[in-house]
C-alpha cells in the first residue's frame, strides 16, 4: 500500500484563500514482479476559506489499460495526474468530469525533504513496533497555477503545499493493522511563521488501548527533533466535539499539543471539512486548513488535520 498526497494553503489574483488536497492512493495485492490487479483510488477536495464552503471528487480505477498506473515520473488515475519534473518542481492536475471543482498547480521545492523516524521507517506504535510505513514529507513548496470553483477560474498566484508520502510492504505485516479494522489516527501538519515546520501523529491501534503519539520538529536551521515519550509530547482533544450533518459522524476538531518550550492550540478555519470516500476507498475522513496559535514561544501556524477512524469500520482497506 502507498499513498503520496498534497495539502495547502493557497491566494488566488483576485484575494480569495483556498485550501485544498489531493491524495493519490495504490493498493496492490502481490509483492510479486509479475503484472497483478492494482488499485489507483484518488481524493481530490477543494476548501473555499473565505466563503467556508467545501468541495470534493474522488475515483478508483484499477492498472487496466491506461485508465490508472506509475512509471518513474508520473502517476496518474482517470482524470488526476501527479508529475515529477524534476527532484525539486511536481506539477498536479484535477480534473473531474463534473466540472464542479479542478486545478492545476506547479510546485517548487527548496530541496529539504522531511524525512520521519530512523532512516525513513516511521514507528506508528511503540507497543508493537512492526506497524510502521516509510514516511517523508516535502514542506513549504511554493505554489502557482489555475483552480476551479464551480466552473469559475482563479488564478493563484502564491501558496505554500506539503507533499507527504508513504508506503508499506506487505513483508513487514503491518497492512492489516494499519490499513484495515479499529485504527485510527489524528494527524497533522504545520508551518509555522518562523521557518518551522511540524507534524504530529496520534495513532489508535484500537479503542482499547490508550493513544500513542509522536512528533517530529525541523527548525529553520535545518536541525531535526523528534519526539515520542508522554513526558515530551502530549495531544488531546479540546472542546466539543463537531457533528457532520451528512455522516453524522462526530469529530474532535481543536487540539491542544505540548511540545518541549511550547504549546500549540490547534483550530479549524471552518468545520465543514468532511470528506466521504464511500465511492471509493469506503472512508470517511475529516481533512481540512486548520490554523495554530503557540502562546508561550510567540508564533502562529497554519497547516492541514486529518482525522480517520471515527466512522464504524468496514470491511475494506481503510487508509
Amino acid at each position: 500500500m502507498e499513498w503520496c498526497y498534497f495539502v495547502g494553503h493557497i491566494k488566488a489574483e483576485s484575494g480569495n484563500l483556498y485550501g485544498y488536497e489531493l491524495s493519490f492512493f495504490r493498493l496492490k495485492f502481490s509483492d510479486g514482479d509479475s503484472w497483478n490487479p492494482e488499485l489507483y483510488p484518488v481524493h481530490f477536495a477543494i476548501s473555499d476559506l473565505s466563503k467556508k464552503r467545501h468541495y470534493t471528487s474522488q475515483t478508483i480505477k484499477r492498472n487496466l489499460g491506461d485508465l490508472a498506473g506509475n512509471k518513474e515520473n508520473r502517476i496518474f488515475s482517470g482524470e488526476y495526474e501527479f508529475q515529477i519534473l524534476s527532484k525539486d518542481q511536481f506539477f498536479i492536475k484535477a480534473k473531474p468530469k463534473s466540472g464542479e471543482i479542478a486545478l492545476e498547480l506547479s510546485l517548487e521545492g527548496n530541496g529539504n525533504i522531511l524525512s520521519h523516524g530512523k532512516d525513513g521507517i516511521s514507528i506508528k506504535s511503540k507497543r508493537n513496533p512492526k506497524i510502521f510505513s516509510y514516511y517523508y514529507s516535502y514542506p513549504r513548496l511554493k505554489t502557482k497555477g489555475s483552480l476551479w470553483i464551480e466552473g469559475k477560474k482563479e488564478s493563484i498566484l502564491s501558496g505554500d503545499s506539503w507533499m507527504d508520502h508513504e508506503w508499506s510492504e506487505k513483508a513487514s505485516k503491518n497492512i492489516p493493522t494499519l490499513a484495515k479494522g479499529q485504527s485510527g489516527w489524528d494527524w497533522i501538519s504545520l508551518m509555522d511563521d518562523k521557518g518551522g515546520d511540524y507534524v504530529f501523529f496520534r495513532f489508535r491501534e484500537s479503542s482499547k488501548v490508550s493513544p500513542e503519539i509522536f512528533g517530529t520538529y525541523r527548525d529553520v536551521r535545518g536541525k531535526v527533533t523528534y519526539w515520542s515519550d508522554v513526558s515530551e509530547i502530549q495531544m488531546e482533544p479540546m472542546g466539543i466535539p463537531w457533528k457532520s450533518e451528512n455522516t453524522k459522524i462526530e469529530y474532535p476538531l481543536q487540539w491542544k499539543i505540548k511540545y518541549p518550550g511550547g504549546e500549540w492550540i490547534v483550530s479549524p478555519i471552518f468545520n465543514e471539512q468532511e470528506f466521504d470516500g464511500s465511492d471509493s476507498t469506503k472512508t470517511i475522513y475529516w481533512e481540512g486548513a486548520v490554523k495554530a496559535d503557540d502562546p508561550i514561544q510567540k508564533k502562529s501556524a497554519k497547516g492541514y488535520l486529518e482525522l480517520k477512524g471515527y466512522q464504524k469500520s468496514k470491511d475494506w482497506w481503510e487508509f
